[in-house]
């Protein structure tokens, strides 16, 4: 595996004091690009990777999320891989399905996305970027997934993760088995018809866990022993957007939105990064 990183391929200083890099590294012979944002000034930071959506891009997934100007306001470096032709690889090897296969003929074959992430969270940590007990590690939808993938084999890696209109496919799932607990942060449309709230299948054909089925899954890796707690939100429009929160968790917390009426999108109404932000700024592994 080589691995270099080429860094600095961008960079700009906006009046906000921002630091913003277009970023390069090498796995196994493919190039992999990323954006950075931070504070400017030196020294590690709390750093959250955000990974964007399936068919999306790093530079989109910055803007929409508003992860790039609230991170490093809030003095987090923010970083936003881009996934091989718009995928994420989240299959366990050997589990990857013919369509997936065919899609990335196209760009030099399946892409190795766990080694992607895992080489890039230690480079984050050698240039001095990252603080090795405060990174997180977020996705929206596709990018959920991928992050699931990533926390059934390496959660002691992260400080917490969140979930944006993700779901965990059985794929993945039936082989998940997390080396230690991980607070994890979800939000989701209970009328989302791409990753289904029920589970099922996925529009793509994935059988796929429900939403309660995942929490429970966190519930028991995290210790949470008591009852949920659940808290409506107020000002949230025309949907309901419920806060169910587990409790008596001695492992970490495990927090649901769940958006009555909501699709596969998170609603405006609903500051998701802030609640990210919110959500990690405590967290330390």
């Amino acid at each position: 595996m080589s691995r270099l990183v080429f860094c600095c391929l961008v960079m700009l200083t906006t009046v906000s004091g921002v630091l913003a890099e277009s970023m390069q590294l090498s796995v196994n012979g493919q190039a992999r690009t990323f954006q950075l944002e931070r504070p400017a000034g030196q020294g590690p930071r709390p750093t959250i990777i955000m990974l964007h959506g399936g068919g999306g891009r790093a530079s989109e997934e910055a803007q929409i999320s508003g992860l790039a100007r609230l991170g490093p306001q809030e003095g987090f470096a923010t970083i936003f891989p881009e996934a091989t032709g718009g995928l994420w690889n989240f299959f366990p090897p050997g589990k990857e399905t013919v369509h997936y296969a065919k899609i990335f003929q196209g760009h030099g074959g399946l892409p190795d996305d766990v080694a992607f992430l895992k080489m890039l969270t230690a480079d984050l940590v050698r240039d001095g970027i990252a603080d090795p007990r405060r990174i997180y590690l977020a996705g929206r939808s596709l990018g959920g997934v991928m992050v699931l993938r990533l926390a059934c084999l390496d959660a002691g890696s992260f400080a917490a993760i969140g979930l944006l209109i993700a779901a965990m496919p059985d794929v993945t799932g039936s082989h998940c088995h997390p080396p230690k607990p991980v607070p994890v942060l979800m939000v989701n449309g209970t009328e989302d018809r791409v990753l289904p709230y029920k589970g099922e299948r996925g529009l793509r054909g994935d059988v796929l866990w429900s939403t309660q089925r995942l929490v429970a899954f966190f519930g028991q890796l995290n210790g949470c022993e008591e009852p949920a707690q659940e808290s409506v939100l107020p000002g949230q429009g025309r949907q309901n957007v419920v806060v169910e929160r587990l409790t008596g968790c001695s492992g970490g917390s495990v927090v649901l939105y769940r958006i009555v009426g909501g699709g596969h999108a998170v609603p405006e109404a609903l500051n998701a990064s802030m609640a990210l932000l919110d959500f990690f700024r405590d967290k330390v592994r």
